[in-house]
């Protein structure tokens, strides 16, 4: 079984290379056409060696949260030098939100009709945290 470790500044995230290619040709709608293809590449050596993606493939990194956000791979923090499975990890949500739906805006007062407002520019996203608190991953994945 090939392994695909993704290095980060946080973490090292290993998962399985059947789980990474599954996972990238069955989202290819919701992923980059170009990335995709770089990363499919990249992951489909015929080598039985460890695959390594550094923190340069910037794009990964969603892969990553996907897979892990669906119970897959395992995490080194390199913090506290623990290896986390990704069931014990923590989501956690960066700015506004997992989701640009899950907003809960409060507003003052009554609509005002006439008065000119500037359009506020949120964003938000994902992320995921060992159970010591360490942030092993986060990634803006929405902004208005």
């Amino acid at each position: 079984m090939k392994i695909v470790i993704f290095y980060t500044e946080n973490a090292a995230f290993k998962f399985d290379q059947k789980e990474v290619t599954e996972r990238l040709i069955g989202s290819e709608s919701e992923y980059d056409s170009d990335e995709v293809s770089q990363l499919l590449k990249l992951i489909s050596t015929d080598i039985d060696e460890t695959i390594l993606i550094s923190d340069d493939h910037y794009y990964f990194g969603f892969v990553a949260i996907d897979l892990i956000g669906k119970g897959m791979g395992a995490v080194t923090c390199n913090s506290c030098e623990k290896i986390y499975t990704a069931g014990q990890l923590k989501e956690i949500a960066i700015g506004h939100g997992i989701s640009p739906f899950s907003i809960n805006q409060k507003q003052k007062g009554g609509i005002r009709v006439f008065e000119k407002r500037k359009n506020p520019s949120m964003f938000g996203g994902q992320g995921f945290e060992c159970s010591e608190g360490h942030t092993l991953i986060s990634m803006e994945t929405w902004k208005t």
